[in-house]
């Protein structure tokens, strides 16, 4: 028995020493990181950044402070930064990263690479990009009930990334995509519009170079072969000559299209390389939702009108889908990633992303699309 007190006297008496060898931070006296903004200085080989902390202080009215730095590396602009505040500057609550347009351009890998060797930041920062300089967005004044403009950035991109307007593109999904061959990242664009920060679109990467853009309303078609609906939305444009005959009859028609909503979506997307040596895949998606909404009156009581419903919705996804995928081409890049599709296809055989680059631009899609009317809401 005083065998086991003398050794948990010598425990208790050692976490003592490992705890006084930690290094104490006072809340009060720090300024948390909630985003980091990085752009090319005027100055050869120098980054400047914007950085935004927040302070847990009661005795100041407001508990965000804006700084901006230049330095050659990650450490030399943070110390900058340090001298700049009163605060010691700490990235630990680091939410996101933004890039500008002049960095994302030549490539922001080696930026996302040093902060993942920071034990001190989450791999689930998200990675955005500007085409303005990150100063101009993060400088904007309404950022609506959130404590700074770091915080609801997060809040923007998070919420389109639940609500499943957005893919995902985290600081550890990026560097993912970044060494896998045949899958290119997808980023979102935050831009200052009438002093509030808004999502613009997707930057299409090349590896780790912005090379493009696409819609909001384009990441939908994008999502439905590479991620997965729980519960998704999306607005359609149809001609309304097919659906002429499904009027109702009071129905005074001004237009030649039929707007439909559908929410509630789910999509299954089954990718193969049909024909490895002519480089030709083959989608088949099932996609089901219900109609929420509709431009014009059509009786959805009516089984047939249902039926020309799905074989527009069918014609429209496959027509957005080829012309998403001509662009892809275009840009040579992946962001559907068929080029993971024919890696895992080509067992054992070993291909280089440069290889893949040459190949890509030569791809044959068929895509098959099976559409199917749940329900449809209120109207019913």
């Amino acid at each position: 028995m005083q065998k086991i007190k003398q050794l948990m006297l010598v425990s208790i008496s050692c976490l003592f020493f490992l705890t006084g060898c930690l290094e104490s931070n006072i809340l009060e006296e720090l300024g948390i990181v909630t985003i980091y903004g990085f752009d090319k200085a005027e100055k050869e080989n120098t980054l400047r950044a914007t950085t935004v902390l927040f302070q847990f202080n009661p005795d100041i009215t407001d508990a965000s402070q804006i700084i901006t730095s230049e330095g050659h590396t990650f450490r030399e602009l943070r110390n900058n930064a340090n001298k700049k505040s009163g605060y010691k500057i700490v990235s630990g609550q680091l939410r996101t990263v933004l890039f500008g347009p002049e960095l994302s351009k030549e490539g922001i890998f080696p930026y996302l690479d040093t902060l993942e060797r920071d034990a001190s930041i989450s791999d689930m920062v998200f990675v955005a990009m500007s085409t303005q300089p990150t100063e101009e967005v993060l400088t904007a004044s309404n950022y609506e009930q959130s404590p700074n403009i770091g915080t609801y950035i997060q809040r923007l991109i998070d919420t389109a990334v639940r609500d499943e307007r957005l893919i995902s593109n985290t600081l550890h999904e990026f560097t993912r995509k970044f060494f896998e061959v045949g899958h290119d990242p997808l980023v979102p664009i935050i831009n200052n519009y009438q002093d509030k920060a808004q999502i613009s679109g997707l930057a299409v990467f090349q590896n780790d170079k912005h090379v493009g853009e696409i819609s909001l309303e384009e990441t939908f078609y994008v999502r439905l072969i590479s991620d997965k609906f729980n519960s998704g939305q999306v607005e359609m444009k149809l001609p309304l000559k097919v659906l002429q005959n499904y009027l109702e009859e009071y129905e005074k028609v001004t237009t030649d299209v039929v707007y439909v909503v559908l929410d509630q979506i789910n999509n299954r997307a089954d990718v193969e390389l049909s024909n490895p040596e002519g480089l030709q895949f083959r989608v088949k998606l099932d996609i089901e939702g219900r109609i929420v909404e509709l431009s014009e009156r059509i009786d959805l009581s009516n089984k047939k009108a249902l039926e020309a419903i799905e074989k527009e919705i069918n014609n429209e996804v496959v027509e957005n889908l080829q012309a998403l995928i001509q662009k892809s081409k275009e840009l040579n890049a992946d962001f559907f990633g068929f080029g993971k599709t024919y890696v895992a296809t080509k067992h054992g055989k070993k291909i280089t992303e440069e290889q893949w680059r040459d190949m890509y631009k030569d791809i044959q899609v068929e895509i098959d699309v099976k559409s199917r009317i749940r329900s449809y809401g209120i109207v019913e």
